[in-house]
């Protein structure tokens, strides 16, 4: 729960479980003590500790009677705060039952629906299936459907509104990378100019500003290996990544990071000189 309090809203929360007291005194919590703007119960997360281990996640695809039951105990315990739920189309390819759990979520209460366009044992692999997607919206009565997966540019996300009958569309890995996403996204949808992607020295400032609010909050011991993981995403795409990537995840100390950082980084009037 650290920074939840003093994040800025609006605010969304996601939870998980499978038993629907125990998410129900969470999303209270949440809800009452810490003023979320919106509670949402995470049905689409595919790893193995989640599904197979704690039979949480997309693992409770195979069981919509538990999620109804789940949804109505935690909407019923954060009223009036919004209670939403994210799915994937099903467990497997062979057993996408989206449409049928989407009428159970919204006959539960949500106020809202996510689907994920890939199935639970697909992980991330593939592509993610927007038709099908789009073929849940006709099913749902009063609650806005929101669209996810591998939307990874401004342009893919206006392109998701144009030909997918959704309310919405969730930017999730993508944004890791290039959190200034957002911005061009919401420009394209619009009909605006997208602003260009930050410059070299505005990414670099960006990773040492991400550095220095999880020093804040962990301290730069636990921060130098918090950033191993984060880190990485700010390469994606840059010559000399996979070295970047290589360094960084031998990170321990903050004096470290910063050397790895201005050299993988470096300022671009440095760069420019190295040029000329």
């Amino acid at each position: 729960m650290w920074g939840v309090a003093e994040e800025p809203r609006p605010l969304a929360v996601q939870i998980w479980d499978n038993d629907p007291e125990t998410l129900a005194k969470v999303g209270a919590r949440l809800a009452h003590q810490y003023r979320v703007s919106v509670v949402d119960i995470n049905f689409g997360c595919p790893v193995r500790q989640v599904t197979e281990k704690a039979h949480s996640g997309s693992y409770l695809l195979k069981q919509p009677d538990r999620m109804g039951q789940i949804i109505e105990q935690v909407v019923a315990a954060c009223a009036p705060t919004p209670v939403t739920a994210k799915i994937r189309l099903g467990c497997t390819r062979d057993s996408i039952n989206a449409i049928d759990i989407a009428q159970v979520v919204e006959g539960a209460g949500a106020a809202a629906l996510t689907v994920h366009g890939r199935t639970a044992s697909e992980m991330f692999r593939g592509s993610a299936d927007w038709d099908q997607i789009a073929a849940i919206k006709p099913h749902l009565q009063k609650i806005p459907l929101i669209g996810n997966g591998d939307l990874d540019s401004a342009e893919k996300v206006a392109e998701a509104f144009r030909r997918y009958d959704v309310d919405g569309v969730m930017i999730a890995r993508a944004a890791l990378g290039k959190p200034w996403l957002f911005a061009q996204a919401a420009a394209a949808v619009r009909g605006e100019a997208v602003p260009a992607d930050p410059t070299l020295d505005e990414q670099r400032e960006l990773l040492l500003h991400h550095f220095d609010l999880v020093c804040k909050r962990f301290g730069s011991k636990k921060a130098s290996v918090l950033m191993r993981k984060y880190a990485c995403c700010y390469a994606q795409g840059r010559r000399g990544a996979r070295e970047f990537r290589k360094r960084v995840a031998k990170i321990e100390t903050p004096e470290v990071f910063y050397a790895v950082v201005e050299e993988f980084f470096p300022r671009e009037a440095d760069e420019a000189g190295v040029r000329n």
